[in-house]
């Protein structure tokens, strides 16, 4: 009897467990009527290009990205920045950007003013990977392009303007100069 008794527990334990082991469900079917909205990648960078409140700017001078010794040129690193100061995370959408490299000098009151511009051009950028040195981005600018002269600084003034999707613009100086010549 007692053999028969857990033999019967042991049955009706197989017998739950293997009930509860078997859960397949029903499958949900889309509605024929329903109209779902699809948002593109467009709508979605465009949404979060919108964060945008600025630019700013980095570069590196004297970069070389040929097989020769010799220095090409500098790389140019556009950000956008939200109001946090924070980097606009957008992907996959091109943004332009237009560069002016100008030589300095100093007006009346000793101030840093612009002298001769000396490149323009433009360039873009795909992600927000382009404005951070960390990554493989950035936009190079050769230094056969710049029209320096051997009287001219070592280090220029750079200006950018980031052209978004929705026409906005946004500017944005380097700081710290930028370098016009090879070392």
């Amino acid at each position: 009897m007692k053999h028969f008794f857990l033999i019967s527990i042991l049955l009706l334990g197989i017998i739950v467990l293997a009930g509860c082991d078997s859960e397949i469900g029903s499958i949900a079917q889309p509605s024929e009527t329903s109209q779902i909205q699809e948002v593109s990648n467009k709508e979605i960078q465009a949404e979060i290009l919108a964060t945008a409140t600025h630019a700013s700017i980095d570069s590196s001078g004297g970069k070389n990205w040929d097989a020769d010794l010799k220095d090409d040129g500098v790389i140019i690193y556009p950000e956008l920045k939200d109001a946090n100061d924070e980097t606009v995370k957008f992907e996959d959408v091109e943004l332009q950007v237009d560069i002016e490299i100008w030589t300095t000098k100093r007006d009346d009151n000793f101030k840093e003013v612009k002298d001769r511009m000396i490149y323009s051009g433009s360039g873009t950028i795909d992600s927000w990977k382009d404005g951070n040195f960390m990554f493989d981005g950035g936009i190079k600018v050769s230094f056969d392009d710049i029209k320096s002269v051997e009287s001219d600084s070592d280090y220029g003034a750079l200006f950018i303007k980031i052209h978004t999707l929705n026409g906005q613009v946004f500017e944005a100086k380097d700081s710290l100069g930028i370098r016009i010549k090879p070392e």
